[in-house]
């Protein structure tokens, strides 16, 4: 009988300590569908940033400008830096620091462009760096080295008002006003893959829609005129 009542009581014991035991034991938590669904996905690039091919042998770039302060969605831009991604890249290919632009900004508008600007068939790189108070807009241009695989600044290009790339003939156009009677056209060859002066034509008015047409070539560095007479507008 007493041996019994031990058995009794050992088991009792033993079935608390299992108890006990399991109680204390950490369970394992698998982690729901709902909390993995609520994990941040990745941001996506600003607005303003562009991406395209600057080359068909190329993978596809994004080019992501560094600004400081909110932008609006119809205001200006504080471009500090750019940032040149490679798709399937985690890093960045090329960083282009030291700027400081007064951009101006709308979706319809974008002020950051990839266009062949010394048509080596690469596109290159440009933004808008200020908004003038006349029609001569400023940009900074990027030439795209394919030997380093960088883009690399072009201080001549810079130097252009508004220019336009006429890649099928080969030449580039900056239409400028200096006065509200003097406006001009001139246009560049590319040389060595930079620009270079080759024509101007200038328009001085001296009566609504009469003006005297100055056409002047690019010799020894300065420009020579070659050609004065009057004209009309349509």
């Amino acid at each position: 009988m007493r041996r019994a009542r031990i058995a009794a009581a050992t088991a009792i014991c033993c079935a608390a300590l299992v108890a006990c035991g399991e109680s204390q034991a950490p369970a394992m938590q698998t982690p729901s569908p709902a909390a993995e669904a609520s994990a941040p996905a990745p941001a996506p690039p600003p607005a303003y940033a562009i991406s395209g091919r600057i080359h068909a042998d190329l993978p596809p770039m994004t080019f992501t400008p560094v600004v400081e302060g909110a932008p609006g969605p119809a205001g200006v831009l504080h471009v500090r830096a750019i940032e040149i991604q490679r798709a399937g890249e985690a890093r960045p290919l090329q960083r282009i620091d030291g700027l400081a632009t007064e951009t101006p900004w709308s979706p319809p508008s974008p002020a950051l462009e990839l266009v062949d600007m010394n048509f080596d068939g690469y596109a290159d790189l440009r933004l808008v760096e200020g908004r003038p108070a006349g029609p001569n807009v400023p940009y900074l241009n990027w030439l795209y080295d394919p030997a380093s695989g960088r883009f690399v600044g072009s201080p001549a290009l810079d130097g252009i008002a508004s220019p336009s790339f006429d890649a099928a003939a080969r030449v580039i156009r900056s239409a400028w006003r200096d006065g509200p009677a003097r406006y001009g056209t001139d246009v560049y060859v590319i040389q060595d893959g930079q620009p270079v002066p080759s024509r101007r034509e200038v328009k001085r008015y001296t009566q609504p829609g009469a003006y005297t047409l100055e056409v002047s070539a690019w010799v020894d560095g300065t420009w020579k005129p070659v050609e004065t007479r009057p004209g009309r507008d349509p």
